[in-house]
């Protein structure tokens, strides 16, 4: 089984990319035309799955005009469960979309529990729920997810575990909001908090290391806060990190400096709305305005 963080690793040095382009679809942000030629069809769907097909077709068609410049996919499970089994189906469609276009997609989930509810959000989100026939369910899919580890590493393990299977998984460490600092950056005998939880990341990926170098458990660290980003990198030299907090959060180029580990970088920059949503500031067709964006972006950040 190829190791998640081998195909990350692949994806980035194929395109000379490390933008990750994160699909939060807002129906309100959406473009007019499509929104009303799924509301022609409320009658036919039913309301919410209407929804659900508007945001799928949104997101698939950022997923095919991002696909040749976009090293991986984040799409924010929350925007898609709101709608309830027809957002899931939409998600669903979404992972795959992307992984036709062999895009890793990373499902931000920030999932976390006690082991047996960790276990079942594994399942739903890679696979592998059992069932009265026996045939264990497909599951979403998804290459990686984001997971929460507040609760401590046994909590994680039924997602780390998923590496053997080919699956990633990144940590929260430090995030991109700005409420993050009154708790993760509190002083945890002598450092903070969020270097605690880099040690636990360490640990969790010291046995999932594939053939370029790199852990297959990463790390959430964000352009927001590039002191703490820049301790993460160090605390982790061997860890993908997954950085958020790129264009609509206010952080640039500058953010990244010294970031860089290893041949593939060691890191994928994850923008959501000044891609997804950049045809609302530059006009245009979203999908050719989201291309342009994620050019634009993978150029700013060079590295190659």
């Amino acid at each position: 089984m190829t190791h998640f963080s081998d195909r990350l690793a692949e994806s980035i040095l194929r395109r000379h990319s490390t933008v990750c382009v994160g699909i939060d679809p807002d129906l309100a942000l959406l473009p007019d035309d499509l929104r009303a030629a799924y509301a022609a069809r409320v009658a036919e769907l039913g309301d919410v799955a209407a929804v659900a097909a508007c945001f799928a077709e949104y997101a698939s068609g950022i997923i095919d005009a991002v696909a040749d410049v976009a090293a991986a996919i984040k799409p924010q499970a929350a925007f898609f469960e709101q709608y309830g089994a027809a957002g899931w189906d939409a998600l669903r469609r979404v992972v795959a979309c992307a992984r036709e276009h062999e895009l890793p997609v990373i499902v931000d989930a920030k999932r976390g529990d006690i082991g047996s509810t960790s276990a079942a959000y594994a399942a739903a989100l890679f696979g592998g729920a059992p069932t009265l026939a026996g045939e264990p369910l497909a599951g979403l899919g998804a290459d990686a997810v984001t997971v929460n580890p507040y609760l401590g590493d046994d909590a994680l393990s039924p997602f780390v575990e998923r590496c053997a299977q080919g699956k990633g998984v990144f940590v929260l460490a430090r995030t991109s909001n700005p409420g993050a600092a009154a708790l993760q950056e509190a002083d945890c005998e002598g450092r903070p908090l969020y270097l605690r939880v880099a040690d636990m990341i360490a640990r969790l990926g010291e046995g999932s290391v594939g053939s370029h170098g790199y852990s297959d458990v990463g790390a959430v660290a964000p352009a927001t806060a590039p002191t703490s980003l820049a301790a993460v990198r160090a605390a982790l030299p061997h860890a993908f990190l997954l950085v958020p907090g790129f264009g609509a959060q206010g952080a640039g180029p500058k953010a990244l400096a010294g970031l860089a580990s290893g041949e593939a970088l060691g890191y994928v920059v994850n923008a959501s709305r000044s891609i997804i949503y950049a045809w609302r500031e530059h006009g245009g067709d979203y999908r050719s305005a989201a291309a342009a964006a994620t050019v634009e972006m993978r150029d700013s950040i060079g590295g190659f």
